[in-house]
């Protein structure tokens, strides 16, 4: 069965137990390319009762579990990864070509979003708390230049809603 990690509002650090979480397999997979190294993709491929989950891959190797969701209130859109030593988490950041998405606004419309930053995500590895990886991802240049950079997200992906297919 598959788990996720749970963090607690009040808490800023997350909780070091996991939750069975059900998941429901995406009809297509929805593909995240980076902008400036292609070959680093990020691919969701099950839907969560709170986020699509997927993997962050480099040269069709996987890295790790990479989620990404919407919480519901005022916080907008997050994402997750976790490479089964160490959990991460922050802000995304989506657009539509080069206007960012904003919740209270009627222009973009979240299904039109086509871009993403992952906010914070190049830091969260540069920093990474387990020393073995930590050089591995700093050593990286290429993963490094791919996460502080935009992301295409797939047609396929209606900004994190599926197409029917």
């Amino acid at each position: 069965m598959a788990c996720a990690r749970i963090t607690l509002a009040s808490c800023s650090a997350a909780c070091a137990f996991a939750l069975p979480v059900s998941a429901e397999p995406l009809p297509l997979v929805c593909e995240l390319t980076s902008e400036e190294v292609p070959d680093i993709q990020i691919r969701l491929v099950e839907r969560t009762p709170v986020a699509l989950r997927g993997e962050l891959f480099q040269n069709n190797r996987s890295l790790g579990v990479f989620q990404t969701g919407q919480t519901k209130g005022y916080s907008g859109a997050w994402w997750s990864f976790d490479d089964r030593t160490t959990y991460v988490r922050g802000k995304a950041v989506l657009f539509k070509d080069d206007v960012i998405w904003n919740p209270h606004r009627s222009y973009p419309r979240p299904s039109t979003t086509n871009r993403v930053l992952f906010v914070g995500l190049g830091s969260s590895l540069w920093f990474w708390k387990n020393s073995d990886h930590s050089v591995q991802y700093r050593m990286n240049r290429n993963l490094l230049r791919a996460v502080a950079g935009f992301w295409s997200i797939s047609e396929r992906c209606l900004g994190g809603r599926m197409v029917k297919g």
